[in-house]
């Protein structure tokens, strides 16, 4: 440990990711949507202790912790900074050594997925039309043991195109925190972006095995939709199994029904007045409720349906009043 350097907190009082972003932010509401401007701003604040600021070290990268963000069984989330780069990472440092594994893993998952996003993108994405398929996760910028906070592994990612780690917002806040629903055209993007990256993931053979509204993040104003955790993602052997996919499809709908407001043990959705409701929901429930097991498949079925209900344009991240 560096002197005068207290270490990141360690134990925590429960297991799993059940808890993995639901604190991170809160947003400011204004004229029925969410504002990207947070309540409490993640503008970096170096904590410190004494005289000294915490710090944390590879080589020649300097990271400088600040506030904790969120927490899980296995590790916390902090915002830093690394020395001469104008930009907010997010550090996940394990709790204790015997949770190294855990981060390892989502690491080496992550490399792999940024290797084959790349492949695919010098193989088949066309100049003016890119894939784009490593917009749905996040970008690892560095992973190591760290020595100094007694030999846990210390995780840092970036979110692509994001310099603001607060303009992303855990799609069960929504809900659950400001009690508020997206409108139909909102969620559509996302369950679109949901079922474009499950397509890229599965024809990988690559399940996520932890889709839920806590671990998906979205940025709201370009529309980015990311899976944050990756410690529980298995790379098959061969194919994902077909009822692994089929739970995944549904996992990612389901969760789109709930920002749109719904309820998932009645089967209802607020209508909010679109001529489109009834047919766009009666997919999303279809998919909700496993009718799929093709992501791929499902993908152009639902852009198919998005085309003949609403003119394919730019539509603001929208919500109203649960």
């Amino acid at each position: 440990m560096l002197a005068g350097h207290a270490p990141l907190g360690l134990a925590m009082t429960h297991e799993g990711c059940e808890g993995l972003l639901t604190p991170l932010l809160t947003r400011q509401v204004i004229h029925n949507t969410i504002s990207t401007s947070l309540l409490c701003p993640f503008t970096i604040q170096v904590r410190k202790e004494g005289n000294s600021v915490i710090t944390i070290r590879n080589g020649h990268h300097v990271y400088q912790v600040g506030k904790k963000v969120a927490e899980a069984g296995k590790y916390r989330l902090y915002l830093c900074t690394q020395e001469g780069v104008k930009r907010e990472y997010i550090l996940q440092i394990a709790n204790e050594t015997k949770d190294n594994g855990a981060l390892q893993r989502a690491a080496y998952i992550l490399k792999e997925l940024q290797r084959r996003a790349e492949e695919l993108e010098v193989e088949y994405a066309r100049p003016d039309e890119p894939l784009n398929y490593q917009l749905g996760f996040p970008e690892l910028m560095d992973s190591f043991i760290c020595t100094e906070q007694g030999g846990r592994q210390v995780n840092v990612f970036a979110f692509r195109n994001v310099e603001n780690v607060g303009d992303m917002v855990p799609l069960i806040n929504i809900t659950a925190k400001d009690r508020l629903r997206v409108d139909l055209r909102t969620s559509a993007w996302i369950m679109g972006k949901l079922l474009k990256l499950l397509a890229f993931l599965h024809n990988e053979g690559i399940s996520v095995n932890l889709l839920s509204g806590k671990n998906i993040v979205i940025e709201p104003k370009e529309h980015y939709v990311v899976i944050f955790e990756w410690s529980f993602a298995q790379i098959h052997t061969d194919t994902v199994p077909v009822e692994v996919r089929r739970q995944e499809i549904s996992q990612a709908a389901q969760s789109v029904v709930v920002a749109l407001g719904g309820d998932l043990k009645t089967g209802t959705i607020p209508n909010d007045g679109d001529e489109a409701f009834r047919r766009y929901t009666d997919y999303l429930w279809r998919l909700a409720r496993g009718s799929e097991s093709n992501a791929e498949r499902a993908h152009l079925a639902f852009y198919e349906l998005i085309d003949l209900l609403w003119e394919r344009k730019y539509h603001p991240f929208t919500t109203e009043s649960l």
